[in-house]
């Protein structure tokens, strides 16, 4: 089984970027707005007029005995990082603090590569990414197309998503030969079996098993970005705990040699 992406996760300490596409640790800023002093505007900083500012600042160093003037610094780290990414930061070491923090509005940083990207509540807005979710090798046929379309739905509706993946866990029990429609006792039968306990309670934590589980494949309004998120990976653990466990062991067991 390849790798599946982890999902950008509001909050979450590590997901793959989406910038470099690594699985990466994340480190988190409010944004904190100051107002523009008095005849200013935004203005877009562009390659060409970071360029510019770096012929600028090195004509007028080299003006300067050859050495780098500590207030052209600063500049040059954030010229430098605008080169790897055009949404950085610059440290303006003269502005006063603002008290103002926006509601909403965050940035994460990216431990490797160092990018950043800009969430709107629990969306990224930027960059323009598609993360790809991707179902266990291993999944059987008739519940792949279910896993698919929850993925291609998860960002614009995590709800139907949810009810998506409820039901593919339905219908993998089926495929495990665990009849009937209580999935508390489904998932208990194969916990005797050997699933780990702890896929056990997690499913009680997205309301798939327990006294307050959703039905599979009805909409549940508490569902979020998040809950469907887990539900991906515990559809996909299921698959590797019960169906690839025992074709590994089959596989093993047949690879001995006569007699042993």
């Amino acid at each position: 089984m390849s790798r599946a992406p982890v999902h950008p996760t509001l909050g979450a300490n590590s997901f793959s970027c989406a910038h470099c596409e690594a699985l990466a640790d994340q480190h988190w800023f409010k944004v904190v707005p100051e107002s523009f002093k008095k005849d200013t505007t935004p203005r877009l900083c562009t390659p060409e007029v970071a360029a510019k500012a770096k012929q600028t600042i090195a004509a007028q160093d080299d003006r300067d005995d050859d050495e780098t003037d500590p207030k052209h610094q600063g500049l040059l780290d954030m010229l430098a990082r605008f080169e790897k990414n055009e949404v950085t930061y610059f440290v303006n070491r003269c502005s006063s603090q603002s008290s103002w923090e926006m509601v909403n509005l965050h940035l994460s940083q990216c431990h490797s590569c160092k990018g950043f990207m800009v969430w709107v509540k629990d969306r990224i807005v930027y960059p323009a990414h598609e993360v790809a979710l991707l179902p266990h090798d291993d999944m059987p046929a008739n519940i792949k197309p279910d896993f698919i379309e929850a993925a291609e739905i998860v960002d614009k509706s995590p709800r139907s998503a949810a009810a998506l993946l409820r039901l593919a866990i339905q219908k993998l029990m089926a495929h495990l030969g665990e009849g009937g429609d209580n999935l508390n006792a489904c998932i208990a039968n194969l916990v005797k079996k050997g699933l780990d306990r702890k896929v056990q309670q997690a499913l009680d934590i997205v309301r798939v098993t327990g006294n307050n589980a959703v039905h599979p494949g009805e909409l549940d309004l508490k569902d979020d970005q998040a809950t469907a998120m887990q539900l991906f990976s515990l559809v996909n653990i299921i698959v590797q705990s019960t169906i690839s466990a025992s074709a590994q062991i089959e596989a093993m067991y047949a690879s001995l040699p006569p007699g042993h």
